[in-house]
């Protein structure tokens, strides 16, 4: 019996520590923007939940080397947007997740990150989402 329990117990353990399964992640994404730049793309995103503020996650993937990164995870991102080699992120003041005060890699992936700090908030808006299918 005892050997059962033990049993049981690590199993539970593996499963409850098993990363979540990638497709199931994506399914909960709320998309706000993706960037596609030759074998790359740049997704912004979030996961919805009602009555809580939920930080933004922008990351960046790389179909041939079939690598994934995150450029920044913040709850005061305005947009972002592709230049010249660079991603641009426009943050309302320093970036931050949530009370915390956040620091940007300069490059990614081959890509200069910038970081533009000067977005103004005009109130309250509601953010236009979309989900993959």
């Amino acid at each position: 019996m005892r050997k059962y329990l033990i049993l049981f117990c690590s199993l539970a353990l593996f499963v409850g520590c098993k990363d979540k399964n990638n497709e199931e992640d994506k399914k909960n994404r709320l998309y706000l923007k993706e960037i596609k730049v030759n074998d790359k793309k740049i997704e912004w995103f979030y996961y919805s939940t009602i009555g809580s503020t939920t930080a933004d996650y922008v990351l960046i993937s790389d179909s041939i080397n079939n690598k994934n990164d995150t450029i920044v995870n913040s709850t005061n991102l305005k947009d972002i947007s592709f230049s010249n080699n660079n991603i641009v992120l426009s943050f309302y003041g320093k970036p931050r997740i949530y009370e915390d005060s956040i620091t940007l890699k300069s490059n990614i992936s081959g890509f200069n990150i910038k970081v533009d700090t000067t977005a103004i908030s005009s109130g309250p808006t509601v953010r236009k989402f979309y989900q993959k299918k």
